[in-house]
């Protein structure tokens, strides 16, 4: 059976968010499969772990070599499937990918982010902690990542006729606690 998800993602420097979950943009590619209990996912062959050592800042995501980022954005999305208890195995499930950039870089990289995420369009068979998952990534579409993220609590603010987002990022904190300014 076809079935149609949405799942937000912010791409974040130091952290990957959904509407459920927080992770580090750290990442472990492996030969065989992790030790049992080790949450995995399996995509082309590749065993991936997530790990707490985060990727060096990189202004633009679709050209890292390892496309560790596509992978954590497959990690995201598998996340967000083991919440979903009506997914069966033969289910193929199609993804709507909204997903947060940074404001400063939004008009050069959006059309760019948007093709790399899409990917080809086929039908892509990845496991997740031993559980097999069929998804098309149908539609993507980039807003600036403050929006992104208030994106997955729309049904929360819907109804506020104005609302403020603040977004302190990991690269955007460190840099400013490494040169002595903090936050007040």
């Amino acid at each position: 059976m076809i079935k149609k998800l949405r799942v937000a993602v912010d791409h974040g420097n130091r952290n990957m968010k959904t509407c459920h979950f927080i992770f580090t943009t750290g990442l472990t590619e492996q030969d065989k499969k992790p030790a049992r209990g080790e949450k995995y996912l399996k995509y082309q062959g590749k065993y991936y772990t997530l790990s707490e050592k985060r990727i060096p800042y990189q202004r633009d995501k679709t050209q890292d070599s390892r496309n560790r980022f596509w992978i954590l954005t497959l990690f995201a999305i598998a996340m967000e499937l083991e919440q979903k208890s009506q997914i069966q195995p033969e289910d193929v499930i199609q993804v709507e990918l909204p997903i947060g950039l940074p404001p400063k870089h939004f008009a050069e990289l959006c059309e760019r982010y948007e093709r790399y995420f899409k990917g080809d369009g086929k039908v892509q068979e990845l496991c997740f902690n031993d559980k097999v998952y069929h998804l098309c990534i149908q539609n993507v579409m980039a807003f600036p990542q403050d929006y992104a993220a208030m994106m997955t609590r729309m049904m929360e603010i819907r109804e506020i006729p104005k609302v403020v987002g603040i977004d302190i990022g990991g690269f955007t904190s460190d840099e400013k606690w490494q040169t002595g300014y903090g936050l007040l």
